[in-house]
């Protein structure tokens, strides 16, 4: 099993989320982070040019998904298409090898507790009972 992390521009979490999708990534996590690579302070201009201010931490967004060996290119492929701008800044992927996986509701382990097919959604129907 591989884990992808991926740090990601914030505005293509979107188009980034439907891709992975459309692949069959049925879960991921998501977290807002901040962070600063290899490019420069970021600056921004603020009323003309009366003053500036240089950011050293930028703000992303990480995602972490685990697939089987082979769901990884695909997966990947899919992410980097759809969060690619062709400018500095765009972010990074990581893949790593994962031992195992263990689903804690259903005790499942191994390539099982990762399927790529999204599973459906579930619906909860709460109880309406004691209201008038």
């Amino acid at each position: 099993m591989k884990k992808i992390e991926a740090i990601i521009r914030r505005e293509k979490f979107s188009e980034v989320d439907a891709a992975l999708k459309k692949v069959g990534v049925g879960g991921l996590t998501m977290e807002e982070v901040q962070g600063r690579g290899r490019t420069r302070l970021q600056t921004t201009v603020y009323m003309r040019g009366a003053w500036t201010r240089e950011d050293e931490y930028i703000r992303h967004v990480k995602l972490e998904i685990v697939v089987k060996d082979e769901d990884a290119k695909k997966v990947v492929d899919a992410l980097i298409s759809a969060a690619k701008t062709d400018s500095p800044g765009d972010g990074k992927v990581f893949v790593t090898t994962v031992e195992d996986v263990i689903d804690i509701g259903s005790k499942m382990s191994g390539d099982r507790a990762v399927e790529i097919e999204a599973q459906p959604p579930v619906t909860v129907i709460a109880s309406m009972r004691g209201r008038n």
